[in-house]
């Protein structure tokens, strides 16, 4: 005489705990890690819109002989640089129009990256950066 024993398929408890725990463990470790990326990449849109509004300063200079502190002149507004960083440019006290300062200044969730919280190109090139991090890295430096 034979007997079936019909074994269930599927998985136990336990089973299922251990993979929830696994995956819950490889989420704390890939969420942070992304968000910093996310932050680094928007750091990127700032730096390209500081260079691109100190090219737009050369050109209206070559027209006008000095520099604005108008973005509207250089054909940019405020957000040039996306929703996460503000833009404004200014001319330092006493250099009559043939110095600028462009800032960009992270707003929003961006303020989360505390290590690049704002970033400063000069006419002279100078390029700086406020927060807890180095000049050179906030600019894409390693």
């Amino acid at each position: 005489m034979k007997t079936n024993k019909h074994r269930m398929a599927g998985f136990s408890l336990i089973e299922l705990m251990i993979v929830v725990v696994i995956i819950s463990i490889l989420a704390a470790i890939a969420i942070p890690s992304y968000r910093q990326y996310v932050l680094r990449g928007h750091r990127t849109d700032a730096t390209r819109a500081l260079q691109d509004l100190a090219s737009r300063q050369e050109n209206y200079f070559f027209s006008n002989n000095e520099y604005t502190n108008n973005l509207s002149l250089l054909g940019a507004n405020a957000n040039v640089a996306g929703q996460y960083f503000t833009v404004s440019v200014s001319i330092p006290a006493g250099s009559s129009s043939t110095d600028y300062l462009i800032t960009a200044t992270a707003q929003g969730t961006q303020v989360q990256d505390s290590a690049c919280t704002a970033f400063t190109l000069a006419r002279s090139g100078e390029k700086g950066s406020s927060g807890t991090g180095l000049a050179d890295t906030c600019w894409g430096g390693r």
